[in-house]
């Protein structure tokens, strides 16, 4: 799996590398350079050819930006300057604010010729500029920029010009992904030897554009718990395994999606398309009599249940593998007794996970005793719950806006409090565990910002939680089973927007789409072949 770290994970991997492998600190600062200005001549997409202006402060960070400055000009013969963003002593920066590696590196940028200008210089130095490289502050940021410096960073975002951000973009957090009081665009961020939270939580991932992971030899193994992983394809292969041959539907599972209302009937039909989608062996819906048609003529693979009937309700839910509630199910005084009479009858062991998503959130916030049902209230339960931010804020008590702040420790919180794993949905969805796994997705797109992708969210990890029953807690956790059907859902959505594009995709569209995703998982037929 691919780590996230902390700004405080890797420095200690930085210091790691240097004291006890020998590397020296030297070699790091000047490979991260070279890899940077390797991308800066390369993406002449991004960056014209000529003048590249480097905003360089007094830290390691800097130290990467004049190095790169002086490789520009001894080794790609270049035009490029400086603008030192600190401490200035006679015209010159001053040494005793650098870091003892950002020093050497101003000293030898200085001896190639590379002009260094003060903060007050930067309406000239930027004259004649196509491209600017951030290279301020860097993953220490611990302080909102304000004043000369943050004025400095708004005029180059105003500029216009492509900015390369080094390691991150100057002004946001690197663990949190905040803007420290203001923070300069990049339209693409090389990030040194691994990811960091900051660059794909938001409104941080607004202001890095691509990133590129650039590997310099850094040893990260030390680091036992990152702060969390990247919900990718390697992940959903851990989690989709090959099929055997000799399988049935129930192998696979049967999942009871407890879904939709008279007039939300298109929640139910989703919900159990994109699970059949997502290779579930059987998907019993259970919803109220007037769906049933629709449901029969929708979905014909899907069993119906009415649900208004306590003995099929009943009988449904103990047969079933994995349940889904809360897709479509409505507020009303049905829904709300349906809803409570499920969480007593499935069971507390465990040994049936359960995800809640929409309108069962919302009756569980406004009746709190419902956490005190059997199943919620229960330590070894296997319920996930998949809120918006709205629906987040009800849970939690929060509001929307200290949620949006800071996604991940918001759905971590909620976790390890209620005992249960949370997905945040946001441009980039966390998944949270109890015991404090995260998960970032970052694929996806804004085509998903339209009603019913939630559903089909929920179909398809009730579909995966369901075939992995046998493998959760021993070879693979909730969280990853979740953090897999995430990116599966969005992996989709990214294929849907390239086929029809973000404006007019569906979910729809997207459940679709699932297929493709998967079409390379499995290949379970006998094949003859003649010698």
């Amino acid at each position: 799996m691919t780590p996230i770290l902390t700004a405080a994970q890797m420095k200690a991997c930085d210091i790691h590398t240097v004291n006890t492998l020998g590397t020296p600190s030297r070699t790091l600062m000047e490979r991260a350079a070279h890899k940077a200005v390797g991308v800066l001549t390369t993406r002449v997409d991004l960056f014209p050819k000529g003048k590249v202006l480097h905003l360089c402060g007094g830290g390691n960070n800097g130290g990467d930006g004049f190095a790169m400055a002086r490789f520009l000009i001894k080794e790609r013969g270049r035009k490029a300057s400086v603008v030192y963003v600190g401490q200035m002593n006679g015209g010159t920066p001053d040494a005793s604010a650098m870091s003892p590696e950002c020093h050497r590196q101003y000293t030898m940028a200085v001896s190639a010729g590379v002009p260094v200008h003060s903060m007050s210089d930067l309406e000239g130095a930027m004259k004649g500029a196509t491209a600017v490289v951030d290279a301020v502050f860097g993953i220490g940021l611990d302080r909102p920029v304000a004043g000369e410096v943050a004025k400095l960073l708004d005029d180059v975002a105003a500029s216009g010009l492509p900015v390369l951000a080094v390691d991150i973009p100057s002004g946001i957090h690197a663990d949190t992904g905040a803007v420290m009081g203001t923070a300069l665009p990049a339209v693409l961020t090389v990030t040194m030897q691994a990811l960091k939270a900051g660059l794909l939580l938001y409104p941080g991932g607004d202001y890095c554009g691509e990133i590129t992971v650039a590997e310099l030899g850094i040893d990260t193994s030390i680091v036992r718990y990152p702060k969390g992983y990247l919900a990718d394809d390697s992940l959903l292969r851990r989690v989709l395994l090959p099929r055997a041959r000799r399988t049935h539907k129930g192998t696979y599972g049967r999942l009871a999606l407890l879904c939709g209302s008279e007039s939300m009937c298109g929640a139910s039909v989703l919900a159990t398309r994109a699970a059949l989608r997502s290779g579930v062996g059987l998907a019993d819906t259970l919803t109220v009599p007037a769906n049933r048609h629709v449901l029969y003529t929708s979905v014909p693979e899907a069993i119906v249940t009415d649900r208004t009937q306590c003995e099929g309700l009943e009988k449904s839910l103990k047969s079933a593998d994995g349940v889904v509630m809360g897709c479509g199910l409505g507020l009303s005084g049905e829904a709300y007794e349906t809803l409570r009479t499920a969480l007593r009858m499935i069971p507390a062991d465990g040994s049936v996970p359960v995800v809640l998503d929409a309108d069962g959130l919302n009756l569980l916030a406004a009746d709190p005793s419902l956490w005190g049902s059997p199943l919620l209230s229960a330590s070894q339960k296997q319920v996930v719950m998949t809120p918006h931010p709205a629906e987040m804020a009800r849970l939690s008590g929060l509001s929307v806006e200290e949620i949006l702040e800071d996604t991940a420790s918001a759905a971590l919180d909620l976790a390890r409090e209620r005992g249960v794993t949370v997905v945040l949905k946001d441009a980039h969805t966390v998944v949270a565990s109890p015991e404090g796994q995260l998960y970032i997705c970052i694929a996806g797109n804004a085509g998903l910002a339209k009603g019913g992708n939630g559903d089909a969210l929920a179909g398809i990890i009730g579909a995966l939680l369901t075939q992995n029953r046998h493998r959760l807690g021993q070879e693979i956790t909730v969280a990853e089973v979740v953090a897999a059907a995430v990116y599966l859902h969005a992996a989709a959505a990214d294929l849907a927007a390239d086929a029809v594009g973000e404006y007019s995709m569906t979910a729809g569209d997207v459940i679709e789409k699932i297929s493709m995703v998967c079409k390379d998982f499995s290949h379970s037929k006998t094949r003859l072949t003649q010698g």
